[in-house]
């Protein structure tokens, strides 16, 4: 028996939803098809518990550093079972609140639990039925990447995912990796009091970030006791007692380490393996990504594809504003709707927090645009010192001459919040002059914003 519907969607996550809303909205029959839970991986495994623990460990640092501003407050060990609880709530309520009820109020929106395959550029089989689209839209999403390191079928090593279900913190734990993922997992283990030590193959943390910033946070991390590895190439693991051993070298010199866990925080890979997309000629980079163009088509006719399962930028509004762009793109296919991720911040949410938004000046140099970048030291920022905290600061990058902002990085309490005026600035073409000139609450973070705008006018002697 066949089944059809105007659009399928392969996932249910937020990317999935993203598009399934809209087409809903305009009165298409959307079916999803999921083979997990409502809410993919940002709300079950990723964004949502990941955060919560963060948030937390942030509080229970913030009760530890207290004592040096004479605030006597003790903190016991963490209770890590009440920890999960929490996660599992929060979890839980937004899987209800955001995706569950509205599947449950939308005549025109159903979900399919299984693992859908493709037949043909139009069919689907999942659950031994097949169902029918003239269009689809790939949003399968991505999971940890997991590298042929000799020996680690040997251990119970941990990722991203299963991290964040422990019943207790370890003592010891080996943090492969030194991004996003790696830089949010290991402060936040540390600060509940794992031993940790992180291995970046690179030569900095970060690599998308300014080193006048990543150099900064570097030397936090290791005075709270995070020891740091670089030009790591790991070489094999081996269990040792209850624990984990690894051997590598590090700037070419030889190393074995050993901790109580091993965790792969190396990035994510797509999900296209085993649901038919190569039988069908969708193409795939090296990386098993699917190539889409700016709307957002994969190679194959009435197929799109949107979030991690296309690559970079792999961040849930990113990946929901794609969905959007192709599913407009499924409705008005003669408007042209197309996604330009110069204007998608992100943000890397460590204590203080990373945030950029826009282009850098190496990449608008080659672009062909002359620029103009100004650094303002945290130091400088009056809010700073009424935080006791003066470690970061703001990178801004204007074109030279208009003085049009193009790119802000920053490191400081709350960036995540503060780089949207930033990102405004840089969707809507707004100049250094305009954001010097703006008023702004005094003291606050964001005032280090226009400060370093201000810095960037007077180089340019727009003011």
């Amino acid at each position: 028996m066949t089944e059809d519907f105007d659009i399928i969607i392969l996932g249910a996550g937020t990317t999935a939803f993203a598009g399934g809303r809209l087409a809903a909205a305009h009165g298409k029959k959307v079916l999803m098809i999921e083979q997990s839970q409502l809410g993919g991986v940002c709300v079950n495994w990723g964004c949502v518990p990941s955060k919560t623990l963060i948030h937390k460990a942030e509080m229970y640092h913030a009760a530890r550093k207290g004592a040096c501003w004479g605030l006597n407050l003790h903190a016991g060990k963490p209770n890590c079972t009440t920890l999960m609880g929490l996660k599992h709530e929060a979890v839980a309520t937004l899987r209800g609140s955001h995706y569950q009820d509205e599947l449950d109020h939308s005549k025109n929106l159903a979900v399919r639990y299984g693992r859908g395959h493709f037949l043909s550029p139009t069919s689907l089989s999942v659950n031994n039925q097949i169902v029918c689209a003239p269009q689809i839209l790939i949003a399968t999403g991505g999971a940890p990447r997991i590298i042929p390191l000799p020996g680690l079928e040997s251990i119970k090593y941990l990722t991203s995912l299963n991290a964040l279900n422990l019943t207790e913190f370890p003592e010891s734990m080996l943090m492969l990796g030194g991004g996003v993922i790696a830089l949010e997992m290991g402060q936040m283990f540390a600060r509940f009091g794992t031993k940790v030590t992180i291995l970046e193959r690179g030569s900095k943390l970060l690599s998308e970030f300014d080193p006048r910033l990543t150099e900064q946070f570097r030397a936090m991390l290791e005075l709270e006791g995070i020891q740091i590895f670089f030009n790591v190439e790991t070489q094999r693991v081996e269990p040792r007692g209850d624990g984990v051993c690894l051997y590598a070298t590090t700037n070419g010199n030889p190393v074995g380490i050993c901790a109580e866990k091993l965790m792969l925080a190396i990035g994510t890979e797509p999900a296209t393996q085993g649901i038919g997309l190569q039988e069908i000629g969708i193409e795939l980079d090296q990386g098993g990504f699917i190539q889409v163009d700016a709307q957002l088509r994969t190679s194959v006719p009435g197929i799109w594809a949107a979030g991690d399962v296309t690559g970079n930028p792999m961040i849930a509004p990113a990946g929901a504003r794609e969905a959007y762009t192709a599913v407009k793109d499924m409705l008005e296919p003669e408007a042209g709707h197309r996604i330009d991720h110069h204007f998608s911040p992100m943000a890397v949410f460590v204590e203080p927090e990373f945030a950029t938004v826009g282009l850098t000046r190496q990449q608008a140099a080659a672009m062909g645009l002359k620029t103009v970048t100004t650094y303002l030291g945290l130091e400088r920022v009056p809010k700073a010192h009424v935080m006791g905290d003066l470690m970061g600061g703001v990178l801004l990058t204007a074109e030279q001459g208009s003085g049009k902002v193009l790119g802000v990085q920053m490191l400081c309490p709350r960036a995540a919040d503060i780089v949207h005026e930033a990102t405004l600035a840089v969707r809507f073409g707004l100049t250094v002059v305009d954001l010097a000139s703006t008023v702004h609450v005094y003291p606050s973070i964001s005032d280090g914003l226009r400060q370093a705008a201000r810095d960037n006018a007077h180089q340019q002697g727009l003011l």
